[in-house]
């Protein structure tokens, strides 16, 4: 697969951005309590991997909203072709690249093009060296959601059990909607590891709803 007409793309869009020098502060989760957990975020310049599951997909999500909120360029990479545009957020950019080849092309140009923070890789985890590399150059947080260590900096994973869901009860004690979910998180990187349970509350426009918008579906929210 050919990269120019993606490299010309960022040189349009972000002009005159050079790669952020290694002494950035990391890109922040949105989620203070984890910022404690990672080392103040997702680290630029290098590579995070963080194993599927467990709400992972929802903090990534949050990560890209935060960077965006700070005036900075987050972009997700759907290798699995199946995020509809549609229902997309604004502020993060959504590219779906047609197959997972192109897909890792395009996590390398991105992370190494230095106009973008945050770079979330999901759906294939090949050809680590590469990316951690072109992060790296790039001075991006690259994200690979996916399962494996390789070449990872900083590798993340989360876990939720039945009982970590927070259930808002109506008058006769019946569950109506999860309200929040608490995380346990485990990071880990060469020398150290980090554990810790993480309260998160789940927005009311995240939540699945039922026929009738006045009560939440009971199937839960991740």
């Amino acid at each position: 697969m050919s990269v120019a007409p993606l490299r010309q793309l960022l040189e349009d869009r972000f002009p005159g951005t050079s790669p952020l020098p290694g002494s950035a502060p990391a890109v922040s989760s949105g989620i203070e309590a984890l910022d404690r957990v990672l080392p103040g975020g997702f680290p630029r310049g290098r590579l995070t991997v963080w194993e599927p599951g467990g709400g992972a997909e929802t903090i990534l999500r949050q990560a890209c909203l935060e960077t965006c909120r700070l005036r900075e360029t987050a972009v997700w990479i759907d290798a699995t072709g199946t995020l509809p545009g549609d229902g997309w957020p604004a502020g993060p950019v959504l590219v779906r690249p047609p197959g997972r080849t192109a897909a890792l092309a395009c996590a390398e140009e991105m992370s190494r093009c230095g106009g973008v923070a945050l770079v979330v890789l999901c759906g294939t985890s090949e050809e680590r060296v590469r990316l951690s590399r072109a992060a790296r150059e790039g001075g991006a947080a690259l994200v690979v959601l996916g399962e494996g260590r390789g070449a990872a900096a900083l590798r993340c994973r989360s876990e939720i059990r039945p009982s970590d869901y927070l259930l808002r009860l109506d008058p006769l004690g019946e569950p109506i909607e999860v309200y929040a979910v608490r995380l346990r998180v485990r990071a880990q990187a060469m020398g150290w590891m980090r554990k810790a349970e993480i309260l998160v509350s789940i927005p009311e426009d995240a939540r699945r709803l039922s026929l009738d918008p006045g009560l939440g579906d009971r199937r839960g929210s991740f």
